[in-house]
């Protein structure tokens, strides 16, 4: 059994892929860590496979023949794997010098992780939101404005100086050890997007917590921070976050979630549709229909 292996799902990343695996190399040999890496490429056609294979030897490579997913990639390399900790890491990232050793460690030291997340910094070196509250919770935040009011903390300001726990945090870039994925169990195949949230739900019902670190860095080339619950893009939009409410609140929590889509987003619609009328501008118009995806989820599921 080795210390770390890095599990990277691939699909047509091919620039991002070499740049990710070069990362992950190099601070593997400097880290005194027996780390062993994995790539598990989806069906890509654009050379992906071919780089692995002749500028990587050192890593493994399982080639599917299309694309199963995230959730399902991740888990069959997670399958084949022998680390005693697991990386689960985007080929959309930069492993920064010494990451893997601090995450190690740091994850060794405490028995009641179930995983820690580097701070995640965009390519001008900006934090990236990469730990939120559970959706439902956080939907609630956001319809009251507690958030703003300073009353909870929804960590979109937190400038990641110190370690923080956290209730769940990105997967692109986790690490967590097997005997808690043996104990929670692999990711959930039935979510596209998503499978962080519910994997480190089913974990926190486990009294198992997650650890932000403010040493360990890695850069994420992703889309960038999510912009929170009321955004029709966050975490793959309203369906996924509604997937993830049925499974875990039944069919209450559904009307829940719904009713705190409708009236958090009746008031701010309105305000949009007023700033637009008063002064057009792309900003509003976007944020229009915004809300009026969510209002129309709210009533009639679509």
């Amino acid at each position: 059994m080795c210390d770390v292996s890095v599990i990277i799902v691939n699909y047509n990343t091919w620039h991002l892929l070499r740049d990710c695996l070069a990362s992950v190399c190099a601070d593997a040999q400097a880290s005194g860590l027996q780390v062993e890496v994995i790539v598990v490429d989806n069906g890509s056609t654009d050379g992906s496979p071919e780089l692995v294979a002749q500028h990587f030897p050192q890593v493994r490579l399982l080639r599917n023949a299309r694309n199963v997913g995230y959730a399902a990639g991740t888990n069959q390399g997670i399958r084949v794997s022998t680390g005693r900790n697991v990386l689960l890491l985007n080929s959309d990232t930069v492993v920064r010098p010494g990451a893997l050793r601090e995450m190690c460690a740091k994850l060794d030291a405490r028995q009641d992780l179930a995983g820690v997340a580097p701070k995640l910094t965009n390519p001008d070196g900006s934090i990236q939101q990469s730990c939120w509250l559970f959706p439902l919770r956080a939907l609630v935040v956001q319809v009251f404005g507690l958030g703003r009011l300073g009353l909870v903390d929804d960590y979109r300001s937190w400038d990641h100086r110190r370690d923080r726990e956290v209730p769940w945090v990105s997967s692109a870039a986790l690490l967590v050890p097997r005997r808690v994925l043996e104990r929670v169990g692999l990711l959930d195949e039935e979510f596209f997007y998503g499978v962080d949230t519910d994997w480190c739900h089913r974990a926190a019902r486990m009294r198992y917590r997650c650890l932000s670190l403010a040493s360990a860095e890695i850069v994420h080339y992703g889309r960038g921070s999510r912009q929170g619950p009321l955004d029709a893009q966050f975490a793959g939009g309203p369906q996924v976050q509604e997937r993830y409410v049925r499974k875990h609140y039944g069919s209450w929590g559904v009307v829940l979630f719904r009713g705190l889509l409708f009236f958090g987003g009746l008031p701010r619609l309105v305000a949009w549709e007023v700033r637009h009328r008063l002064r057009p501008d792309p900003t509003a118009d976007a944020r229009r229909t915004v809300y009026r995806r969510l209002l129309s989820y709210a009533l009639i599921g679509r």
